[in-house]
């Protein structure tokens, strides 16, 4: 879905730049009556934890997926046949890693 009647100044966007501050530049807008105003400028500061997770985000678009083909079908067959086991332990030890880590972002 397209907005077609936006302010003047807001229909293009610009990147953010190695995810450090970015100030908008201020530009002129026409107004009804015909005469031009400043456009306040808008500023956005990434916490560290926002500047990690982009840089998390690109290592992982350029990380090539690993293959678990074998495994996946290994485990379709044990289940389908009832013969696939759950370790409770190692799944609860998993989880508790899987949150400690999380606390750590």
């Amino acid at each position: 879905m397209a907005i077609d009647k936006l302010p003047p100044g807001l229909g293009s966007t610009t990147p953010l730049a190695n995810n450090a501050k970015y100030k908008a530049s201020t530009t002129t807008g026409a107004q009804p009556d015909g005469s031009t105003a400043a456009i306040r400028q808008d500023e956005v500061t990434l916490t560290p934890q926002a500047k990690r997770l982009s840089q998390m985000q690109q290592s992982l678009a350029t990380t090539p997926a690993p293959d678990n083909s074998a495994r996946l079908d290994a485990l379709k067959k044990a289940i389908n046949e009832g013969s696939y086991q759950v370790e409770s332990e190692r799944l609860a030890a998993n989880i508790s890693r899987f949150e400690q880590d999380l606390e750590g972002l």
